[in-house]
């Protein structure tokens, strides 16, 4: 399966091995409970899929990459108790709890929470010291004699031994005792997430037309070349950061994390092509519908008589900045409902505080928000995005609270109507912003009809278009009437190719 599938079947895994019957005990009791083993090629996501996975589930994570930690880390160090036996007291060797099992229960206590996630990396490429305490963790759930608390599910990985050459192969006992999830590279997988999360659009229209560079490894006279997904995505934030400062982009900075010779000065010379268009195009200018009528043309003109690889350049440039916008857009809008929530509370915090003037009220409400806010940060209770969202709520009221001290406005009421007026002007705000990147889809989607018709780059930009979830969501609320237009003419397409399948099958 690809890396999405794994990760929903990660969070299906947790979700029955935590639900309880009515009486309050596991439905599957914890000797059932098979830890999972996930392995796959590295680079592909599989410790980044732990954290959304515990964060959709709602439980506690404790991530270990275990080939950096030794047999006395791992199952701790002997202590000699002593202990009586048939009257005689002997001398007994223990040992001291193991830290990742310590680490746990830390956990458990800064959270709150019993249940969670314990990720164990790169479990098959330990020391053959090590080696037997991993098969009896798997086996056992355990670390020396210190077991993993009932609640939490073990995740392993590891990598198959053709990626790497400590790898080794775990026996039937063992994977007869695991859920094994073998897990696969999937371009079009990591692609809908690469345009979700902003990977230079240099990246993407490079490996949309060569895709079999997304994940490559080979040996080679002794030497190793490998490009992974990571390599790409670690690649994209560099190029961003050196574009910003204006910085060059040479091959030896791209060999830095593409490890192919072939692959690294292939993507260099693309690169450097690929800037070139954008300096030809400007496609922020053709989106906010600022060029000259006779240069709108001539560029039109150039994309419809260019080659393949500089149109699907293009389009990528525009699928970027529109996927951008639509993802800020998105954030905007859930600002403004956070914000809205948090003025209900204040409006009920007013009702119960009828004698209390404005300013006070509101500056006791925030140090309140502000406190519970860093009791949920302290103990994981909230993820990185949600705390920049509250801190940003926080924020916007503080300066709301200092604008009605410098008013000296003491009524309650009229701090009221203030705050409610500031959020009328940010939805009306936000109103402007979505009509005009709702504009700005015509335009592309105008500019593309006029240099490439009707055809497979236009189809190509819609399905592109459709599949970015902020993108969608957007697109669902506020249609253009090319947008309207392009999407029927593809559900048209959709069901001719069906009724042509069917009819083969017939046929057949």
């Amino acid at each position: 399966m690809n890396i999405q599938e794994a990760k929903d079947e990660i969070i299906r895994t947790v979700r029955i091995y935590t639900a309880k019957n009515d009486k309050g005990q596991y439905r599957i009791p914890a000797v059932h409970q098979r830890p999972i083993l996930l392995i796959g090629p590295p680079g592909i996501g599989k410790t980044a899929i732990m954290r959304q996975a515990a964060e959709a589930c709602q439980v506690g994570l404790v991530s270990y990459t275990i080939t950096h930690h030794t047999r006395q880390s791992a199952v701790g160090l002997p202590v000699v108790t002593t202990r009586t036996y048939g009257g005689r007291e002997v001398s007994v060797t223990e040992y001291t709890m193991s830290e990742i099992v310590a680490s746990v229960y830390e956990c458990i206590e800064q959270t709150g929470n019993p249940e969670g996630i314990l990720f164990i990396d790169e479990i098959n490429c330990v020391s053959e010291t090590l080696t037997p305490t991993m098969l009896q963790f798997l086996q056992n759930k355990t670390f020396g004699t210190h077991r993993v608390p009932e609640g939490w599910i073990i995740v392993a990985a590891g990598n198959p031994p053709e990626y790497n050459r400590s790898a080794r192969m775990f026996d039937i006992v063992t994977l007869d005792r695991v859920k094994s999830i073998t897990v696969e590279v999937d371009f079009p997988v990591w692609k809908r997430y690469a345009s979700l999360t902003g990977v230079h659009s240099a990246i993407l229209s490079y490996l949309s037309s060569k895709t079999q560079n997304f994940y490559y490894i080979e040996e080679s006279r002794g030497d190793r070349d490998f490009v992974t997904a990571r390599g790409w995505e670690d690649l994209s934030i560099l190029l961003k950061a050196y574009e910003e400062e204006e910085l060059p982009i040479t091959l030896p900075v791209i060999q830095e994390y593409i490890h192919s010779s072939r692959i690294a000065s292939d993507f260099a010379a693309y690169y450097q092509m690929y800037t070139g268009y954008k300096k030809e195009y400007a496609p922020q200018n053709i989106l906010a519908g600022t060029l000259e009528k006779t240069e709108l043309v001539r560029q039109q003109q150039l994309l419809g008589s260019a080659m393949p690889d500089e149109q699907y350049s293009i389009l990528q440039m525009l699928l970027s900045e529109l996927h951008r916008l639509a993802g800020s857009y998105e954030q905007e809008h859930i600002f403004l409902k956070r914000r809205k929530e948090v003025l209900s509370q204040i409006r009920a915090s007013a009702d119960r505080r009828k004698e209390m003037a404005a300013v006070p009220l509101l500056e006791q409400f925030l140090e309140q928000f502000d406190n519970a806010l860093h009791i949920r940060d302290e103990h994981r209770l909230i993820s990185e995005e949600e705390r920049k969202r509250e801190e940003a709520v926080l924020v916007f009221y503080n300066d709301c609270m200092y604008q009605l001290r410098g008013r000296r406005t003491g009524d309650t009421s009229e701090a009221l109507v203030f705050l409610e007026n500031r959020l009328a002007q940010a939805e009306n705000d936000l109103e402007q912003e979505a009509a005009g990147l709702s504009a700005m889809v015509e335009r592309a989607l105008a500019f593309l009809e006029e240099a490439l018709g009707e055809g497979e780059m236009l189809g190509y930009f819609m399905t592109s278009l459709s599949q970015n979830p902020s993108a969608a969501r957007f697109l669902g609320a506020h249609p253009g009437k090319r947008f309207l237009k392009h999407l029927e003419l593809m559900n048209a397409v959709d069901e001719e190719a069906e009724l042509k399948r069917q009819i083969e099958e017939i046929r057949r």
